[in-house]
């Protein structure tokens, strides 16, 4: 909680230096955000959470990049837009460090950062992105990568999956085969290097992987 409330105050400082900076007095942009000065009063002193929607939109007023906004990270000032024609419809979705065991709720301590994504790709609410951690599913996914899941407890054979096992987020293929009468899902690694996992009543798959952004470095 304490961590929670430390993000959303460092958050409300950026948001009063980038007004500052703009030459812009709360009683302004809240008009332009169609929110009360009360509510912006207290998203600048960190009294308040703010919704993804709502820091898009304050970014957008202001003219600053998103991240630097959520993250504190990189440079205030917003890459130049693209042209609306030009523009695909995205959303942001939450880039988390890891799967916590209460999803699909998670406190922002579990958050790492926002992604843009195509709206088309993240159609359920709670899409969500991870950061690929190791080579066990090389050379289909390396270490880095991002990968946009769609929560999804039944997935079909062989989609990429998100589950968690003892605790631990892992990657793999989802294998499912019948041995007798019995229909088994397994976890397999794209790396032979790594050992398949077949699926207990402990295991939850979370999601299927259905996109992923490629790292080049």
């Amino acid at each position: 909680m304490l961590a929670e409330q430390s993000k959303d105050k460092m958050v409300g400082q950026r948001i009063r230096a980038a007004r500052r900076a703009r030459g812009l007095n709360q009683e302004e942009l809240s008009r332009r955000l169609g929110i009360h000065r009360n509510s912006l009063v207290r998203y600048e002193r960190g009294e308040r959470g703010i919704d993804v929607e709502l820091l898009v939109r304050i970014a957008r007023e202001l003219e600053v990049s998103l991240h630097w906004l959520v993250t504190g990270e990189g440079e205030m000032e917003q890459v130049p837009e693209v042209p609306e024609s030009e523009r695909l419809p995205v959303r942001w979705i939450p880039v988390l460090g890891q799967v916590p065991a209460g999803f699909p709720h998670y406190t922002a301590e579990v958050i790492l950062e926002y992604l843009p994504v195509p709206a088309a790709t993240a159609k359920h609410p709670q899409t969500f992105a991870l950061i690929v951690r190791g080579d066990s599913m090389e050379p289909r996914l390396a270490d880095g990568d991002r990968v946009i899941v769609c929560p999804d407890q039944s997935p079909p054979n062989r989609a990429i999956v998100v589950a968690l096992i003892d605790g631990e987020t892992v990657i793999k293929e989802l294998k499912i085969t019948r041995q007798g009468e019995k229909i088994v899902h397994i976890l397999v690694p794209a790396n032979p290097d790594y050992p398949p996992h077949v699926l207990t009543e402990d295991d939850r798959i979370i999601g299927r992987v259905v996109a992923v952004q490629k790292m080049l470095e």
